[in-house]
């Protein structure tokens, strides 16, 4: 009685195996800006913003780990496009770094995911 459904498993799995992809997943490390003269606190602040501009979820990874992500979430519940922006102390600013995560479709490139984030970030990039 087991075997047929065994079999049947089987038979499905190299099905679904053997399926296209419905969706990808694009991978960005975006720019570094580097801020002169100006405290972390000021790119927890600017991180915060940059991300509540494009994302939904905005959330610290710690409190005072200057590391922000953001999430989108598709009608499901399950996230279909992520961001980190993290701030790093300099001898006299800062640096952000943005990473960019997104399932393609539904979402925009990573690419353009990030280009969002740090246009909203403002600064020079490097």
């Amino acid at each position: 009685m087991k075997l047929p459904l065994l079999a049947a498993t089987f038979a499905l799995s190299a099905l679904l195996a053997g399926a296209p992809a419905l969706a990808s997943l694009d991978t960005v490390i975006g720019p570094r800006v580097v801020v002169q003269n100006q405290p972390i606190s000021d790119c927890s602040s600017r991180a915060s913003s940059a991300l509540k501009s494009a994302m939904p979820e905005v959330n610290e990874a710690g409190t005072g780990s200057g590391e922000w992500v953001g999430v989108i979430r598709d009608a499901s519940g399950a996230p279909s496009a992520t961001a980190v922006i993290e701030c790093h102390t300099l001898p006299d600013g800062y640096a952000a770094s943005f990473t960019c995560l997104v399932q393609v479709p539904p979402s925009d490139t990573a690419s353009v995911l990030c280009q969002k984030l740090s246009t909203a970030f403002g600064g020079g990039a490097q």
